[in-house]
């Protein structure tokens, strides 16, 4: 697989996801949701992970299977999980990974302070100003920055 220039100066490798699941100590789960990406996280992916992994999902509840996950946590399979999204939101009182020492939970409001969101806000509305008038958004991603015509 040929890298793109900003891969090349990044150090960027490529791997499969077995591999990333078998060699990772934090596994962090940033995916939308989709056909292709439901359950994407199962038992054989908790089985791939080392014993001493921490699960981290932002994504979305439904990318894994929450009983897969409950299992590699109670047989530990992995070590830990943080958790901002579950199968079902809000998350049932009786949902057995609030009650597990080793899961971090929080509602689905990871980010959501209203310092956090009112700078977001500014954020999306500088750059969209800044697009609007054929200008480079400030907050571009700065590898994007050396893409020719990234906004064209």
């Amino acid at each position: 697989m040929k890298l793109l220039p900003v891969e090349e100066r990044l150090g960027v490798k490529y791997s499969s996801l077995e591999n990333l699941l078998r060699s990772s100590d934090y596994i962090v789960l940033m995916t939308p949701l989709s056909k292709e990406t439901e359950h994407m996280i199962d038992y054989k992916e908790f089985d791939l992970m080392k014993k001493s992994a921490i699960f981290i999902n932002a994504s979305r509840g439904q990318t894994i299977n929450e009983e897969a996950l409950i299992d590699a946590l109670q047989n530990n399979k992995i070590l830990a999980a943080g958790l901002d999204v579950y199968n079902v939101e809000p998350v049932n009182k009786d949902n057995p990974l609030l009650k597990m020492p080793n899961v971090v939970t929080v509602p689905h409001i990871g980010s959501a302070t209203l310092k956090t969101e009112s700078a977001m806000a500014m954020v999306a509305a500088r750059n969209l100003i800044a697009a609007v008038l054929g200008e480079v958004p400030p907050d571009l991603v700065p590898e994007l920055k050396c893409t020719p015509n990234i906004l064209s």
